[in-house]
């Protein structure tokens, strides 16, 4: 609850209320792995009772299928999990500009911020089966960053001169013409996606105290003559966040015959381990070095992802929770429920003779912790021209998780040569 305080400071009672009730449910519920042999002391957090016990593989080879297979059941939990949030986005957003006023608006945020956390714990199932690489054109559809606000909507610099604004030029505004024009006018010309839809709920963010301040008074055709237009951009960009987790989700449904999951599934068992080991190893060594490496070396500037809703903390936490869930075989809903268990990447370790089983049990374990003890918002730091710069206690911190994430990379890549070999 205290990383939700500086949404809920400054607000009047009733939306407090609100907002706490809609919050129960949203805290991390990540799997833990405790020092033991195999996977039958599998916990889920707070109140942990145990749980359902994974298989164990009688073979080296039936690891590794058991492995790819558990590893497509994870990947069509979660992403299933986020088109489900992205639903309920949708449904408060169209509520909200429907009838725009404080506690619409505030239940449109809160309903963002849930969406969020599904989606950031399934990065690591967006990858090109045959080559292993990250599939970059449905993530800049929907997670691109960092975006242009200006080209997307008024900011304190350039009033009018954005596609909201520009009536002559973007005479309508739809799910078709903003899917036609994402990125054709430049790199950071993100034209949808959570940060686009993000932008549109909380507008720029000038203040360190606090996230953007877009009041719901922009969707009032009362208030503004271009509310309709910015009600009009920002239910098609809901409605093509559905439409795209939609096809993220088909690409996992096992019943098909043509998709990711059957190409994965069909592959050697040692490729399509080595295509996925490839992909959480870049993940924690991108999130080490080009994000929280950025932070923590003087003089870097860091890009703050989730910038105008200030919860760029998540978007550390629950990426951190994706690889977690990789490592344990398991995905815990945002209810707390357990809707996959099967091998994870440490049962997998441990049918290798002389790999590193334990250390990756403990690094994992390791910057789990460290995630969950950083707190942000980012923009409340320190500031040094344009760097953020943290206080030692958080600097520590994110030198913990930094490194935690580091050692893991280089021990899945020495795991993934291991089992290649």
């Amino acid at each position: 609850m205290l990383q939700f305080q500086h949404i809920i400071k400054g607000m009047n009672m009733n939306l407090r209320i609100l907002l706490r009730s809609l919050i129960v449910g949203t805290t991390l519920c990540h799997i833990t792995y405790l020092p033991s042999h195999g996977q039958d002391r599998l916990f889920a957090p707070r109140k942990s009772k145990l749980i359902l016990k994974a298989p164990v593989p009688k073979s080296v080879a039936e690891a590794k299928r058991l492995f790819v297979y558990n590893y497509c059941n994870i990947s069509e939990a979660a992403s299933s999990s986020a088109l489900l949030q992205g639903k309920a986005l949708k449904e408060a957003v169209s509520a909200f500009v429907k009838d725009p006023k404080a506690e619409t608006h505030l239940l449109a945020k809160v309903s963002w911020m849930r969406a969020r956390l599904p989606f950031l714990q399934s990065e690591f199932s967006r990858l090109i089966a045959e080559s292993g690489k990250v599939d970059r054109d449905i993530s800049n559809r929907l997670n691109g960053w960092p975006i242009d606000p200006g080209h997307i909507d008024y900011i304190k610099k350039a009033i009018g001169k954005n596609i909201i604004g520009n009536k002559e030029k973007y005479p309508a505004i739809t799910s078709e013409f903003l899917r036609s024009i994402n990125l054709k006018a430049g790199q950071s010309n993100f034209t949808t996606g959570y940060h686009v839809i993000e932008f549109l709920l909380w507008g720029e963010d000038l203040d360190q105290s606090s996230s953007g301040k877009r009041s719901f008074k922009d969707y009032d055709k009362n208030n503004s003559e271009l509310a309709k237009r910015r009600a009009d951009y920002l239910v098609a960009c809901c409605d093509l966040l559905v439409q795209d987790l939609e096809d993220l989700v088909s690409g996992w449904a096992p019943e098909s015959k043509n998709n990711l999951r059957s190409r994965i599934e069909s592959m050697p068992s040692d490729q399509a381990i080595t295509n996925i080991l490839g992909m959480a190893s870049f993940l924690a060594d991108d999130l080490a070095e080009s994000q929280i490496g950025s932070m923590i070396v003087k003089g870097s500037i860091f890009k703050e992802q989730s910038t105008f809703s200030d919860t760029t903390h998540f978007d550390f936490l629950h990426t951190v929770a994706g690889i977690s869930n990789l490592a344990a075989g398991a995905y815990v809903g945002l209810d707390g429920k357990l809707q996959v268990l099967g091998l994870g990447l440490i049962g997998l370790a441990e049918q290798i003779p002389n790999s590193q089983a334990d250390k990756i049990r403990s690094l994992i374990n390791d910057a789990m912790k460290s995630a969950q003890a950083f707190k942000g918002p980012f923009d409340q730091f320190n500031q040094e021209g344009e760097s953020l710069v943290p206080p030692e206690e958080s600097t520590v911190t994110l030198k913990a998780l930094s490194e935690s994430l580091r050692e893991f990379a280089k021990e899945i890549n020495t795991l993934s040569k291991a089992l290649s070999s």
